[in-house]
Formats: structure tokens, sequence, C-alpha cells
């Protein structure tokens, strides 16, 4: 049962487990009720998912949940939980322990102010993931938590642990995300987190952890996220760090690390965001800090660097913050800067730089701010509020006209000549694109003048949780009705997301230009510096993944209707590679990002992470940022973009749409054992092993429209299986997967009608 996002308000009732015995999932999250949780609820036997998030629940949590043999996912997260002032503040967990088939807990956000207890060690042994931030946890991490060898993702941030690390943590050989943001936490780091060799998130910041840095951090070779800033670590930067070559975010702010950057640091070539300020490092500022080009945030200020900023850092091309204040850094500011276009904030001052401030690209828009105390400095403009730059001699500035003069005039003839031919150009390409988007059918799209923010504002209601349809990478969704009628959605880029600036523009210079009736509608935007976002079509029938994985829908699509929206995905695809230009790649197909219509026409969405290829077949990506379990080893392990990547995705889509087993089910959580393995296994002799899905097999075996499905949905398989083989050379093209769909359905519907 589903009342998910209801707006109920209320209590439920008390006998909630007794009228419904069977009860196996209770979706209650994101409504406004209250009391508490009904001690009936233990006669729920079969109860095996309970969400009551972000509502207005109180009191103690009912022991009687420990009477729940069949509970494997309880969300209690965002309410006003506490426990019991006559009880041990250990107590909550220990019917929490009754819970056996425990798989996931969520009590982030509730005032239990509870100590952490020993008894953590009891919890279910298939336990993956647990969610503790902000409960007020008191004490020492026990160290029998290294006994949750199951244990894929461990959150307490925000709490009052005290204490250290315990090395037991080392033995959670399965996690992949550690948060222990925001607490008491002091002593080293224990050699032994470096055991953790399938982590990909580690944040240890604003604790009172001091110690070196350790070496051993380059076994995390799938690390993506090192946040440790607001420390007291004292060691120099090793240069073991920077042979984490899938590195996207390093911080070390706010510590007090001494001796020079490491000449390696140009290694990490995926780097996002690098923050080393407010420490003692000295020395240069290494050259190699130009290798990283995808660089978007760079934080040097706050340290006793010396020497001049390098010329290099005119190749950080996505750079958009760039500090280097409060150091002792000499020198002009290079004139290559004025390459970086897209840079935004930018702080030289309190140095000892010297020479004339470049006026070109961002400095046009740059204030007096960025350049303040460095009094050698010179402007020709006064906005800078440094002294006027002086010139040369007039004999000399003579002698460098008549250079100019001579040099000038054939460099004009010449390059008027060159722009004749680039407009020339320009205008046939232009000519061929549009004649190539206007045999493209397009369906009806409102025109609206270009919106405000106080306009969505009040078309959202002023964002209201309310209207809220989801949340993302980059930021939330919202359901908006706007001054016409239309309704729309609302995607509202949170700014302070790493990534989020470049996947608006990624989205709007792709959304802007393509035309197909499989991919959803941009309307406009909205955008400043403190807001952006886009106004897209409204999908009625929300995403694949709802249909699939909740359960009030997963058993209304049948194989024709999945194959459609598989075929729907095919033909955006090969529109993607083939139809527009430039090959365009999605690079994160997966069911939540394929949206449905009033019809069931499926649309594609979410290109924040999108790669234009330029006319070739692959290039070298350098951000590998696509969703586990759906992206091609060859993006995963080497960074490489490529159209049979996304038909890669697209296999393995195709496997969970008709098997509804997502790649990152528990099944397959251990390593051992991936979702393609799994359905290789059963193909062709064991098929029906992997449809557990009574929408797609009629239950007698001997008609000849089961012998239909069968041969139907064993074709289907092949075809996915082909999709993911491991050399992208041998999976198909887009264009063939859509023959085969077609032919697979054609061949499907002669049995339906005879």
């Amino acid at each position: 049962m589903s009342l998910f996002r209801n707006q109920l308000s209320g209590t439920l009732p008390p006998n909630l487990g007794t009228n419904l015995p069977n009860l196996a999932m209770l979706f209650l999250g994101e409504n406004k009720l209250t009391g508490s949780i009904p001690q009936s609820i233990s006669n729920a036997s079969m109860l095996s998912r309970f969400d009551l998030s972000q509502n207005l629940f109180s009191g103690p949590i009912s022991p009687a949940l420990g009477n729940c043999p069949n509970l494997q996912w309880l969300n209690l997260m965002n309410n006003n939980f506490s426990t019991e002032e006559s009880s041990s503040k250990t107590s909550i967990f220990n019917f929490l322990a009754n819970l056996t088939t425990l798989v996931r807990l969520e009590l982030s956000y509730n005032p239990l102010n509870i100590f952490f207890p020993n008894s953590i060690a009891n919890f279910s042994a298939s336990v993956q993931y647990l969610s503790m931030a902000d409960i007020g946890i008191m004490g020492h991490i026990p160290e029998d938590i290294g006994n949750l060898r199951t244990l894929t993702v461990l959150i307490l941030d925000d709490n009052g642990i005290n204490g250290t690390i315990p090395p037991s943590i080392g033995k959670l050989k399965q996690l992949q995300g550690l948060y222990l943001r925001n607490n008491y936490l002091e002593g080293n780091i224990p050699i032994e987190l470096c055991q953790l060799d399938n982590l990909f998130e580690l944040f240890l910041d604003n604790n009172s952890l001091s110690g070196a840095l350790p070496a051993c951090f380059e076994n995390l070779s799938y690390l993506k996220t090192l946040s440790l800033g607001f420390n007291n670590f004292n060691s120099t930067v090793p240069s073991s760090l920077f042979k984490l070559s899938n590195i996207l975010s390093l911080n070390l702010s706010s510590n007090l690390l001494t001796g020079s950057l490491p000449i390696d640091i140009g290694n990490v070539k995926l780097m996002l965001d690098l923050d080393v300020s407010k420490n003692q490092l000295s020395g240069q500022i290494p050259s190699s800090i130009g290798d990283l080009t995808n660089l978007i945030g760079l934080s040097l200020s706050g340290n006793e660097l010396e020497g001049s900023i390098p010329n290099s850092f005119g190749n950080l091309v996505s750079l958009k913050v760039l500090d280097l204040s409060n150091n002792k850094l000499t020198g002009v500011i290079p004139k290559s800067l004025e390459k970086l276009s897209l840079l935004e904030h930018f702080n030289v001052s309190f140095n000892q730089l010297v020479g004339e401030i470049p006026d070109g690209g961002p400095f046009s828009n740059l204030s007096a701010q960025s350049f303040m105390s460095n009094p050698g400095l010179c402007a020709d403009s006064s906005k800078f509020q440094v002294q006027p730059c002086t010139r040369n001699s007039s004999q000399g500035s003579k002698k460098k006209s008549n250079k100019l003069v001579i040099i000038l005039v054939p460099t004009l003839l010449g390059t008027f000549l060159i722009v004749l031919v680039l407009l020339f150009l320009t205008f046939r390409g232009k000519r061929k694109k549009e004649q190539a988007l206007k045999d493209v059918p397009l369906p009806h799209q409102p025109t609206l003048k270009r919106i405000t923010y106080q306009e969505l504002s009040q078309a959202t209601e002023g964002f209201s949780e309310k209207n809220l349809i989801g949340r993302g990478n980059f930021g939330s969704v919202y359901k908006a009705t706007l001054s016409d009628g239309t309704i729309a959605a609302v995607k509202v880029f949170n700014l302070l997301s790493e990534n989020a600036h470049k996947s608006f523009e990624i989205e709007c210079e792709i959304l802007c230009n393509v035309r197909h009736r499989n991919l959803v509608k941009v309307i406009t935007n909205c955008s400043n510096m403190d807001f952006k976002a886009l106004v897209l079509e409204f999908m009625p029938k929300g995403s694949l993944e709802m249909w699939l994985n909740h359960y009030e829908y997963h058993c209304n699509l049948n194989t024709v209707e999945r194959l459609n929206v598989m075929i729907d995905v095919a033909l955006a695809l090969e529109y993607l590679h083939y139809g527009f230009g430039e090959p365009i790649v999605h690079c994160d197909l997966k069911p939540s990002n394929i949206l449905l219509d009033e019809d069931m026409v499926a649309h594609l969405t979410d290109f924040g992470i999108s790669k234009l290829l330029g006319g070739g077949d692959s290039i070298t990506q350098t951000m590998t940022l696509a969703t586990v379990g759906y992206m091609a080893p060859e993006l995963g392990l080497d960074g490489i973009v490529s159209r049979r990547g996304d038909i890669y995705s697209y296999g393995i889509l195709l496997m969970e749409t008709f098997t509804r087993k997502k790649p990152t089910d528990l099944t397959f959580c251990g390593g051992e054992l991936s979702l393609r393995e799994w359905v290789a296994k059963s193909y062709p002799h064991s098929i029906t092993d992997v449809f557990e899905d009574s929408a797609l097999l009629t239950k007698n075996d001997e008609t000849s429209n089961h012998r239909a499905e069968i041969e139907c949905l064993t074709s289907i398989i092949s075809l996915a299986l082909s999709c993911t083989v491991e050399s992208p050379e041998k999976r198909p093209t887009a264009k063939h997967v859509l023959d085969s769909l077609n032919n697979i359905k054609t061949t499907f519907m002669k049995y339906e009608r005879s």
C-alpha cells in the first residue's frame, strides 16, 4: 500500500496491523501524519517494507516493530521520534536486533539522544544500509561494528560521537560510503581504513582528528570523494593521494598540513574539485595542476605558497572558482588566464603580485575585491582600485606602431578571407541542420516568454514540498502550473552541488537544440547568478523506475507495453547517436531517466552528463559520473565515452525492464554475481527462472500464447546480452537494436492474434 506524498494528516489507526495482517509494504512518507506507531503493527507479520519518513510522528519508536519477522526496510527518518526518559538510552536497538531480515534502516533526523550501543553487533547479519545522521548519538563507536560484514553504507553525520575510529571498521569489506562528518572524533585515521577497497565516498570533515594523512589511501582505487577538512592533520600531503585515478573531489582544507604540494598532483585527471586552503603549505605551486583540465573549483588560499602563478593555469578551461589569496605569491598574473571563459570567482588578494592586471576574458567582470593588498599591481581601469600602468616612451611607441602596420595589413586581408569562408560554411551547415530538424515530427510545444524566478516561484507555490516530484544528483524537480495554465516540470539545480553549473549548461545546450518525440522537451529556462532552472514538459505517468519497482504499479505493464517503452527509448537513442549532426551520448541510461506521458509513450530525460562526440565515434571522458550498475566497463575503468557505452546501459535497462531486477539488487551486492551473469546463467534453457512477474507469463505452459511469450522473452534476453558484451566493438548499434525489437514485437503480435 502506497499513500506516499498525499498530504495525509491525523494519526495511524490503532488496529492497523490487526486489520491488515497480510500487509507486505506500507509507504506513508512525505505526509503530515502525527502520533505514534500503533502496537498492532506486530500483527502485520508479512510486513517487509515500512516507510514513515518525513512526517510529524513523535514519542518512542514502538518495540512492536521487533515482532515483524520479515521486515527488511524500515525508514523513519525526518520525524520527531524520541526515547522514553525512563528507559535505557540504548534500548531502541534492543528490539531492532530482533529484526533478523533487516537490510536497510533509516533513522536520521530524529531527536533520539541515545548512546552508541555495543549491541549494534547483534543487528541482522544481512544489514547493508544504516542511516543515523543527526539523531543525538553520544559515546564511542563500538569495536564490534566490524561484525556488520554486509554493510555498504554507514551514515553517522552530525552527532556527538567521540573517541577514536575503531580499527575494526576495516573489516567492513563491502562498505561503499562512510559518513562521519560533524562529530567529535579524535586520534589518527587507522590504517585499517585503507582495507575498504570498495569505498566510493569518505567524509571525516569537521572532527578533531590528527596525525598524518595515511599514505595507504592509494589502495582505495574506487574512491571518488575524500573530505578531511576542518581537522588537525599535521603531516605533509602524501603523493600517494594523487594515485587515486578515479578521485573527483578532494578536500583537505583547514588543517595543519605542511610542506609543498606534490608534483604528482597533475595525475588525477578526473578531478573536479580540489581544496587545500587554510593550511601551512609552502613552496611553489606545481605547474602540473594545469593538467587537471576538468577542474571546476581550485582553492589554495590561506597558505604560505610562493613563486609565480603557473602559466599552465590557462589550460584549466572548466574552472569556475580559483582562489589563491593569502599566500606569498610573486610575479605577474598570467595572460593565459584570459582563456578561462567560465571563471566566476577569482581571488589573488593579499599576495605580492606585480604588473598589469589582464583585461580580457573573465577579468572584465571582476571587481577590486579580487586583487586587494597587492601594491605592485596596476591597471588601466580605476575599477580595480590599483595604480595606473605606466607606458613606454613615445619613440618606443612609434617603432612599435610601425611594426604593427607592417604586420597588420596582410593579417587583416587574410582574416577577411577566412571570415568569408567561415560564413559560407556556417550558413551551409545551418541550412543542413534546419532541414534535418524539419524532417523530425514536432509535437505541440507551448510558446512562452522567458520566465522569471518570481513567476516560477508562483507556479510552484514557493517551491512547496507538496509540489516536489523528486530529487536527483544536481537538484530537485517540482510540478508547476504556469501562468497560461500549462502543467510543467521545473528542474531546479542545486548550485552548491559540485558540477551543477556544468550540468545546467549541458542540458540547455542539448535540450534546446534536439527535437524528437521520445525526448523530454524544454519549454524555457531561468538563469541568473544565484538560481538556475529548466522548465520541461510534464510527464503525468511518472518514471519507468516507478512502474517497475513500486508495488502498486509493477504488475500493470505487460510484455507489449514494456516492448513499446524500450522501442521508444531505442528510437531516442538512434536519434541522439545518428540523427542530430554531432553524435550525442546520453551517458546515464536508467529507469529513473525514462518518463512516461499520458499515452505511456516513453521520453528520455536528464542530459546533465551527456557528451557531444564532435563527429567521432569515441572520446576520452574524464568525469566518470554515470550510475553504478548501468555504466559500461570502459567508462568506469578507462573513462572512454562512446555510443557503444550507451548500448551497454541500454542492455542492462532491457534486462531490468523484463526481470524487474535492478543491477544493484541485494542479490548482486556481494560482487560475486552481476545482473548480466545472473541472466546469462539461465539463458536459453531456463529463461523462465529470471521472470518472476506474473504480468509477463501466462500460467498455462501448454498454450500457444505461453510459448510465444517464452520465444519473445528469450529473444529480448538474447538482445540484452549482446548489448552488454565486454568488448564495445562487438555490441550492436542503436539502429540494430531498434530493428531487432521491432521484429520481436511483430513476431509476438502475430502469435497474439492467431
